[in-house]
């Protein structure tokens, strides 16, 4: 079945693919975000039911599957890919139990504060055309701090709370069916717990919540992004090995910080576990492990980087003018760039284009260089949110030299 593996291992992963019934009574809506519907003799239980915008195809989907009434969805954290889509639902009359723990109320309240500064994010991380989102919630109903039961029928549910991606995050397990709905707990990419545009993630706690769930012996496993993964031994293992993937690169920061580090030295030190990092299940073609590395340094060292200078530093225009005229001036800079982006030196000529564009903005070899490292470094870098950033870089520069600005590579993948 295309979107169910019982080799994790062997596995070719894609976020898209026609909805189909994946296990007993699981119906799995794959559209970047997996929704997935369980039949219970209760009625039915929606697990993240994606995006506002999907609302109408997911009801629809789920509708042309069963017609039983929908007693209750879970969002297994709050973010707006999983917990925007009951729209429908509530417009044909349902009235769900809507579950989640209970920080997500808090997220939905920060969400409308910060909405502006979100939009610009994923305007930049995902290279949209222009700042999007939600501004609309669809409000949990029944909270929960810890685990939270349910008896739906003759089927016990249980919600267990958890942190990783989100500080709101859950996992739900139905004992019976040895079914377990992890969320972005498990997403088939290397944990997105580093995102340098968003707020703390939590990299400890998610190892300890994916070895918990380890512990469960489930037979089915739906995570909130890629395939279902069906068999006892394929589960652990996918649980297992993302836990170590993770403790690697924690255990690494927690050792060289002990050490009396600075947070530069260990951001270029710390390296994640070669075998792991060739896993279907977490290629870093979304988040990066440096970025983990420097969540991690955040949550437990701050946000100083160790250079006294950057603690109460000169504004970086003023840093890059006083660059420039050691240099010479910025054609001198300029010409430099250039030489070590014709030698693939494309991190050192990133440095330079932005002193040399800072100095002086309306310089156009300035940016041109700007532009040409930058358009380099997005064809280098794997990591989705790398590339958002450099081609948003890349085309701040195609901006100021009057340029067709590039847009983001649309998701059309689907799953044969």
């Amino acid at each position: 079945m295309a979107l169910l593996t019982t080799d994790p291992l062997k596995a070719r992963v894609s976020m898209f693919a026609d909805p189909a019934e994946v296990a007993p009574d699981v119906l799995m809506i794959a559209s970047f975000v997996n929704t997935y519907a369980l039949r219970l003799p209760a009625g039915l239980l929606v697990v993240d039911p994606g995006f506002a915008h999907t609302t109408t195809t997911v009801h629809q989907s789920i509708r042309g599957w069963c017609d039983a009434p929908l007693h209750s969805a879970v969002y297994t954290h709050g973010h707006a890919d999983h917990a925007f889509g009951l729209q429908a639902f509530l417009d044909a009359g349902e009235r769900p139990q809507i579950v989640a723990q209970e920080n997500c109320p808090a997220r939905f309240r920060r969400y409308a504060l910060t909405r502006g500064w979100n939009a610009r994010i994923n305007q930049r991380q995902f290279s949209l055309p222009q700042p999007m989102f939600p501004n609309r919630f669809i409000w949990p109903t029944l909270t929960f701090r810890d685990t939270l039961t349910q008896q739906l029928g003759d089927v016990e549910v249980r919600y267990v709370a958890a942190k990783g991606e989100t500080d709101d995050a859950c996992f739900v397990w139905v004992p019976s069916r040895r079914y377990l709905f992890c969320g972005d707990l498990i997403i088939w990419q290397a944990p997105n717990c580093g995102n340098p545009q968003k707020v703390q993630r939590y990299p400890l706690e998610w190892a300890e919540a994916l070895e918990a769930m380890a512990g469960l012996d489930a037979e089915f496993l739906f995570p909130g992004h890629g395939l279902a993964v069906q068999g006892a031994d394929a589960v652990r293992t996918v649980l297992t090995e993302t836990a170590r993937y993770l403790r690697v690169i924690i255990d690494q920061v927690l050792q060289r910080m002990n050490a009396g580090e600075t947070p530069e030295e260990i951001f270029h030190a710390v390296e994640p576990d070669p075998q792991l990092s060739r896993r279907p299940f977490l290629q870093a073609h979304y988040d990066h492990p440096k970025f983990i590395v420097r969540n991690l340094l955040r949550l437990w060292g701050g946000w100083w980087n160790g250079n006294a200078a950057d603690l109460l530093p000169a504004t970086p225009s003023v840093q890059a003018t006083e660059i420039a005229e050691l240099a010479g001036g910025v054609g001198k800079l300029v010409a430099r760039g250039r030489a070590l982006l014709e030698g693939g030196e494309t991190k050192r000529a990133a440095h330079v284009a932005e002193w040399a564009t800072r100095a002086e903005p309306q310089d156009r070899e300035a940016q041109a260089l700007k532009r040409d490292v930058y358009e380099r470094r997005l064809h280098e870098e794997p990591s989705l949110m790398a590339q958002g950033i450099y081609r948003a870089a890349m085309n701040d520069a195609k901006k100021s030299l009057g340029e067709s600005q590039a847009e983001g590579v649309k998701p059309t993948i689907r799953i044969p």
